[in-house]
């Protein structure tokens, strides 16, 4: 009896805050206790609802791309049960490409962005690396995190030979479908002939760990 008794005064509460002292009087004698108890339920129901689907959203688009520590190890993990994951993003030309384009290949999935210190450090190794192999089905492609026009300049100022495509927050959704959930750049994926993922790596990659990743692929 009791907590019929809190629920019917709490409903008469709610309805004194939202239509005033005088429409309370009248519809108080009509409202059963059961009945308060519901809609309390159904809005205690819809608020839970409303915060877990702003809780989810929150954790899909807070994924800010942070620089990895210039000195920081690499993080490594083989994938073997993982395959690539077909994406659409615009190049420099505005046109967009579609990363399956390079399937049956052996590809360097590169995320980066031109304040990023190692990111910048990395990709003169990436353009020798792409030179030497090129003809034997490897690709580097470049995501850059950054403004188009800073991108364009800083690719033409270092001479990068291989594809750059760019993004912001849809790219860094791109690469957290590819395992980067703490939006770390640079982050690099090797994905091989058959569209499984051998390593990825958040943070810089040398030049001897790419090469002992890549040549048993080609």
């Amino acid at each position: 009896m009791i907590l019929p008794g809190m629920f019917t005064y709490s409903c008469n509460r709610i309805k004194w805050l939202t239509k005033g002292r005088s429409q309370v009087k009248t519809q108080t004698a009509n409202l059963a206790p059961h009945t308060c108890i519901e809609k309390l339920m159904k809005n205690l129901f819809i608020s839970i609802i409303v915060l877990f689907v702003l809780g989810f959203l929150w954790l899909l688009f807070s994924h800010e791309p942070r620089q990895a520590g210039t000195n920081s190890p690499e993080v490594v993990s083989k994938s073997h049960s993982l395959k690539r994951q077909d994406f659409t993003l615009p190049d420099l030309n505005d046109q967009q490409q579609n990363f399956s384009q390079w399937n049956n290949k052996v590809v360097l999935l590169n995320f980066w962005a031109t304040w990023c210190p190692p990111c910048r450090r990395e990709m003169p190794d990436f353009i020798d690396v792409y030179n030497k192999y090129k003809d034997k089905d490897f690709i580097v492609v470049g995501v850059g995190i950054d403004d188009q026009q800073k991108i364009a300049q800083f690719v033409k100022k270092l001479g990068v030979n291989y594809p750059v495509l760019v993004g912001g927050s849809s790219a860094m959704q791109v690469s957290y479908q590819y395992g980067n959930h703490n939006g770390a750049l640079p982050y690099s994926i090797i994905i091989d002939k058959q569209g499984i993922i051998r390593y990825r790596a958040g943070g810089l990659i040398s030049r001897q760990k790419l090469l002992r990743q890549i040549e048993p692929l080609l």
